[in-house]
């Protein structure tokens, strides 16, 4: 006898807990004028956020286009802030655009190891990296209250374990697909907003289009500086579409698989797997139709059998 949780029997699972995982070490982070950088015990200092996150008052330094320049966007951001708009879902009969508000979120050892976990699950589509693959400054710099998490996902978008299974070792259609997923919580919307992103990796590069997504109003409005992506199309926030719960079961598949291993079986030796998953969703008027995990299916059919199922959220194996 085994117990699977419920939540694994979902479609994908929507987390690792019930609420997102939130965590900001930055706002409590007070020294001004000590850096780990310059530091030879700096591990454990206070950390400094101007001096690691762009913001407005940021030097967009010699050579940076304003095309491709992180300062305007972070600029359109903070303008976006002054009006203190609410961050997170947003249903019909939970709307919070009626007040502002402040939310204060933790920043003790046991939240920050959670969001790691949550970040690195999120990001790397539930495929590990080993612990020589992990990137510790990051790390590092998240604990000292250096970035908030918002560049701690900007930081693993960017690492070389994510760019050379997501990017490198995938076709374009494939890398928009996760990139959309894994930074915004949700598949791309139609085959216009891929061609979009392609157009920006070809001419601005992989760095530029992750910036892109990061840096949007929508990541903001939806997660803030301090909260760990999630995929938030499970369960229909205002704004969502039917065809995002579809797409998003394509992307997904199960709790515990990894989008490492979603891709097309290979026909052609020298052809890449890594081949796209919404091609046929979004380019035709028939959708692919949702694949219902087994174990939700068999919690489904013997659900009158196992009445203890439901109470005891597991069921034998």
């Amino acid at each position: 006898m085994s117990s699977i949780p419920v939540a694994a029997l979902g479609f994908g699972g929507q987390g690792l807990t019930e609420s997102p995982i939130s965590y900001d070490k930055s706002r409590i982070a007070g020294s001004t004028k000590v850096s780990y950088i310059l530091h030879s015990k700096g591990g454990c200092m206070p950390g400094q956020e101007e001096l690691f996150t762009t913001n407005s008052r940021t030097s967009p330094g010699i050579g940076s286009t304003v095309g491709s320049n992180k300062v305007i966007n972070a600029f359109i951001r903070e303008r976006h802030l002054e009006s203190r708009p609410p961050t997170g879902p947003k249903f019909p009969t939970t709307s919070r655009d009626a007040f502002t508000y402040s939310e204060y979120v933790p920043n003790d050892d046991e939240s920050r190891v959670l969001a790691i976990r949550a970040s690195y699950r999120q990001v790397f589509g539930n495929f590990h990296p080993m612990e020589s693959e992990r990137p510790i400054e990051a790390e590092r710099r998240l604990r000292n209250g250096d970035i908030p998490i918002r560049e701690f996902i900007r930081l693993l978008a960017k690492s070389s374990f994510y760019r050379t299974h997501y990017f490198d070792n995938v076709n374009q259609q494939r890398c928009i697909e996760l990139n959309f997923k894994h930074l915004l919580g949700r598949p791309p919307l139609n085959q216009q907003e891929i061609i979009k992103n392609i157009e920006l990796i070809n001419n601005q590069g992989f760095d530029y289009q992750i910036d892109t997504l990061i840096d949007s109003i929508e990541y903001q409005e939806a997660f803030g500086a301090f909260t760990v992506p999630y995929q938030r199309c499970w369960n229909s926030p205002c704004g969502g579409r039917t065809s995002s719960f579809i797409n998003s079961s394509a992307l997904t598949r199960g709790f515990a698989i990894s989008d490492n291993a979603i891709h097309g079986r290979r026909t052609i030796a020298s052809e890449r797997s890594g081949v796209s998953q919404l091609l046929q969703n979004l380019t035709s008027q028939h959708p692919d139709q949702i694949v219902i995990p087994k174990y939700a299916a068999y919690l489904s059919s013997k659900k009158k059998k196992f009445p203890q199922i439901l109470n005891n959220e597991s069921f034998p194996s």
